[in-house]
């Protein structure tokens, strides 16, 4: 049965109408029925009220009269019974009072009591204040008065005052009893207007159900033969009603005739097609089954086959890398360095193509598992910074890291996937986005708050944004396909399989997030993916209680670049310092040297590159400022690389470096570096930079064997009479393959090992030495010209003991063998014993141009001899040096042409030839620019290397030796 639901809807509405109608009009009329009555009562009130005011002071102008004649004939019961009667009289007058000018009651009707008594209430010292007539109303516990004041005078001169108390509480009566009447008035009218609402809805429901029936008669008529319809009988058109169509129904009539005609032509199609379907089903499900196992199959060949053939591939791989690697530390000429260069480089590529081809290959035959171990997710992002920097700044590209505060360093999960998917994403950010662009890295909780945490586990949202070429909607559709890139042209431009990205997606659907892309053509692209881990809360809880030590410190922040500096200024907020930032040093200057004694600034973050006075300058002047009161912890943040500043930073006495892109945590231990020691290149308590502890331990290890591995020959000399006139016993590796045999042969107390040399370097000499268990407890200490932090862990890792930097500082040196060498008695070794009867060279003069005599003493111990020695043979090494490099230059062979600076850098800087050192340092930073090498760059390098062999020169005439062309090499 078919409710009817067309009248139901008519009436609802008709009714809702007609309540609305009326409501409306009932709110007019009562709103203008009330006015009307307010008004009515407003002046019916004032009529009263002026009726009484009238009776008040009429009343009140007799009785003062009265008073008056009764005072002037000093009559005063007269006057008293006078005023009761009035009272008496009239109903309306609740008191009269007559009271003189000090306030004192003669005649008190309403409390005889207080007659002759000074009155003191509100309403009596009103009244007393009165100098002419007066009404006054107002309201004693809880009655309403009218009180009408008269002054008294007799013999023109003020007496007291007449008052008569009127009650309005007769008044109020009336107005409560017009106010019930106007309400009555209202409620009658409402009611009215209720009985009409109910006649009029009444009338309203008798039109709904007529005009319905109308409506709904056919319509259910319709209704039925559709039921008929739906079960199969297709005559129903035989039984439609005869309607005219010139209406909405009779064309509904019409259109559900032919609709019926046509479904009965349909059913006899699809009868006549269903005797012939089961058999074509039959086929066809043969042949999906037959397609499907050829499918499955086809796809484990595919995965089969690039599983062993990726393994099949790397195995040569390898062999060409290692043997093109070797091959490169060999003698070649120009040519064939620059063949095997470009071989090595190939090959990589390919490596880097097979690792992706294998990866998929395990994710395809569902064999890729991800691992669940604590990590640092800052640890994550300083490896994907190291690993790109060089990249972006090739480059010119600038890349920012920006973790949100919330998000917690300590997690657990893969590190090493998370890693891979993020390297992935820059890696392509780089190589889409063209020269000067910006990349921002940026963490935080997914969602945006504290929804990601839950339980044990966090999810994390990693984005990826750069200003490159871009995507269109089409490109993006395929993006993270297999073998699929943004178009044809792609691959010969860019390189790359298209299986990064497949790969990217399948890794971030393992651990439990989303990968999505928002791109625009010709304005970049932002990789955004979720992944969640898990939360290591010890760990978080210790770093955050770290952070505290900075709380309200005071720190400047100075970079030209607005988005370095406010990233800047983010990251030493999150640590609770005050941060003020500035973009030149100027400024930076005159806030310091303004700033509070007793709120000084106790860090600054200092660009090297800043407009008129560079970071460096800036620092220099800031330590050597008389007016900065106190002189803060200056850390230097630049895009150069580390072995270019290290030495400039150690020479000026700052508190450390960064390189950008600064990632947080690596800024957080600068800083806490900076604060607990001015150790400039963060060395651990062991191997940091310190005095010897007392001749009495360096005593107890003299005498013990020491193997120096070192394949430049000036190098040897200062590190082996050094070390021998401390009283040690050296012996000289060239490479680190000498030096493996040596230790073989031998008994050695420790190793000083370099770490760049030919043959084999010494890195894998360690981890050979390392690899037989007799030399455990073999101390090898690093020996080399690298200042980098990067380096200092790598000589770690391998197994070294310790590490020194170039130029040997004899102190740090001596510390070293101190803290690894087990003291014993050793017997002292002959060249130290002997080395007070050697013979004196010639006088060294107290200046040679170019060269820093009294720190070239000192790296040599005050050793006069040994600095001339070496002197002499820096002239015969390095006098065509000029030549050597332009040979380099031209050939192209840029590889050779920095070997050689490096390893003149190294020379340079033990023989404190300051100038020197700076020039190759500049020389190197534009040679490893591809594309900025000019010739006109060689000139402040020459310029100082002529300097110091002109000095050199005159010292070889002094001593009267003849200065052939003839050379030497340096290694």
């Amino acid at each position: 049965m078919v409710k009817r639901s067309i009248f139901r809807k008519l009436l609802v509405t008709m009714v809702g109408l007609i309540i609305a109608l009326l409501m409306l009009l009932t709110f007019v009329q009562i709103e203008f029925q009330k006015d009307v009555f307010e008004k009515e009562l407003d002046k019916r009130i004032a009529l009263m009220k002026g009726r009484l005011i009238d009776r008040g002071q009429i009343l009140s102008g007799n009785l003062s009269g009265q008073v008056k004649n009764g005072i002037a004939s000093v009559n005063l019961s007269l006057v008293a019974d006078q005023l009761r009667n009035a009272v008496q009289e009239n109903k309306e007058l609740h008191y009269i009072i007559l009271m003189q000018a000090s306030g004192r009651a003669y005649i008190h009707t309403l409390k005889p009591q207080l007659e002759m008594a000074i009155l003191s209430e509100t309403e009596d010292l009103f009244a007393a204040d009165q100098k002419t007539a007066a009404v006054n109303e107002y309201v004693s516990n809880g009655e309403s008065f009218m009180e009408f004041i008269m002054p008294i005078q007799v013999s023109a001169k003020p007496w007291g005052v007449l008052r008569l108390g009127f009650s309005l509480d007769l008044l109020n009566q009336e107005i409560v009893n017009s106010r019930m009447e106007s309400i009555r008035q209202i409620g009658e009218m409402i009611t009215r207007l209720l009985i009409t609402a109910a006649i009029f809805i009444l009338i309203g429901a008798c039109i709904v159900l007529f005009v319905s029936e109308r409506l709904s008669r056919p319509l259910m008529h319709l209704t039925r033969l559709a039921n008929e319809l739906a079960q199969g009988n297709f005559a129903v058109s035989d039984n439609v009603q005869k309607i005219p169509p010139d209406g909405e129904i009779g064309a509904l009539t019409t259109a559900f005739s032919q609709m019926a005609r046509n479904l009965k032509i349909s059913y006899d199609k699809l009868e006549e097609y269903s005797r012939t379907l089961e058999q074509k089903v039959i086929n066809r499900t043969s042949e999906l089954a037959e397609a499907r196992d050829q499918a499955i199959a086809a796809d484990k060949s595919k995965s089969e086959f690039l599983s062993m053939m990726s393994h099949e591939i790397r195995t040569p791989m390898n062999a060409i890398i290692g043997m093109t690697r070797l091959a490169l530390q060999t003698d070649l000429t120009a040519k064939q360095k620059d063949y095997l260069t470009k071989v090595q480089i190939s090959s990589r590529a390919l490596l880097g193509i097979i690792n992706d081809i294998l990866d998929f290959s395990k994710i395809e035959a569902g064999k890729l598992e991800l691992e669940s171990i604590a990590f640092n997710l800052d640890g994550v992002l300083n490896d994907l910074s190291s690993v790109m920097n060089d990249k972006a700044e090739e480059k010119g590209l600038q890349i920012r890291f920006i973790t949100a505060d919330d998000v917690p360093s300590d997690l657990i999960g893969d590190p090493l996937r998370l890693g891979q998917v993020l390297l992935n994403l820059v890696n392509n950010a780089v190589k889409f986005t063209s020269h000067g662009g910006d990349i921002d890295i940026k963490v935080a909780l997914a969602g945006g708050g504290e929804q990601a945490k839950k339980a044990d586990q966090i999810r994390l949202e990693f984005s990826v944004k750069d200003t490159g070429i871009g995507l269109t909607a089409e490109q993006i559709g395929g993006l993270f396909q297999s073998f699929n890139q943004a178009d044809k042209s792609t691959t010969r431009k860019y390189g790359g399989t298209g299986l990064g990205l497949a790969i990217c997606k399948r890794i971030v659907d393992m651990m439990g997030g989303a990968i999505h892309v928002n791109s625009e053509i010709g304005k970049g692209s932002t990789f955004i993916f979720t992944a969640i881990f898990g939360q290591s809360y010890e760990l978080g809880q210790k770093r955050a209680a770290s952070r505290d030590a900075f709380r309200g410190l005071k720190a400047l922040v100075v970079d030209s670049n607005e988005a370095s500096r406010n990233l800047l200024c983010l990251h030493l907020e999150s640590l609770f310092f005050q941060v003020t930032p500035v973009s030149t040093g100027e400024e930076a200057i005159h806030l310091l040297e303004n700033a509070c004694i007793e709120e000084p600034y106790r860090l600054v973050l200092m660009d090297w590159s800043l407009p008129k006075m560079d970071g460096i300058s800036v620092a220099r002047h800031i330590k050597n400022n008389l007016e900065v009161a106190c002189i803060p912890h200056i850390i230097i943040v630049t895009v150069h690389s580390r072995e270019d500043i290290a030495q400039r930073a150690k020479d000026l006495n700052l508190d450390g470096f960064l390189i950008k892109p600064v990632h947080a945590s690596a800024l957080r231990n600068a800083v806490v570096e900076a604060f607990k020691q001015n150790d400039f290149d963060r060395y651990s308590a062991s191997q940091a930079r310190r005095p010897v502890e007392g001749q009495e331990k360096l005593h107890q290890i003299k005498g013990a064997k020491l193997l120096l591995v070192e394949d430049n020959q000036i190098n040897q000399q200062i590190a082996k009479e050094t070390l021998e006139q401390e009283g040690f016993e050296v012996t000289i590796a060239e490479d680190g393959r000498d030096a493996v045999q040596k230790i073989r042969a031998s008994y050695f107390d420790a190793v000083l090992m370099d770490l760049e040399m030919p043959v084999m370097d010494g890195y894998e000499a360690t981890r050979i030495i390392r690899s037989e268990p007799q030399f455990d407890d073999l101390p090898i200490i690093a020996m080399t010209a690298h200042a980098m932090n990067d380096v200092r862990e790598k000589c770690l890792h391998i197994g070294m003991n310790g590490y020194v930097t170039k130029p040997i500082d004899v102190d740090e040196l001596l510390a070293s063998l101190i803290d690894f060498i087990k003291p014993k008695v050793r017997k002292t070794p002959v060249p130290c014993l002997t080395i007070a009867t050697q013979p004196k060279a010639a006088a060294l003069p107290d200046y040679l141009p170019g060269i820093d005599m009294q720190q070239g003493l000192k790296n040599v111990v005050g050793n006069e001899r040994l600095l001339h020695d070496l002197l002499l043979k820096f002239h015969e090494g390095f006098s065509d040096a000029q030549v050597r490099l332009d040979a380099f230059l031209q050939a192209g062979d840029v590889d050779s042409a920095l070997r050689f600076l490096h390893a003149m850098k190294g020379v340079a800087a033990n023989l404190a030839m300051s100038d020197l050192k700076i020039g190759i340092e500049a020389l190197e930073q534009t040679l490893n620019k591809p594309g900025e090498y000019g010739p006109e760059l060689l000139t402040d390098f020459e310029s100082a290397l002529n300097r110091v062999l002109e000095s050199v020169g005159q010292l070889c005439r002094s001593d009267g030796q003849e200065i052939t062309a003839e050379t030497a090499s340096p290694d």
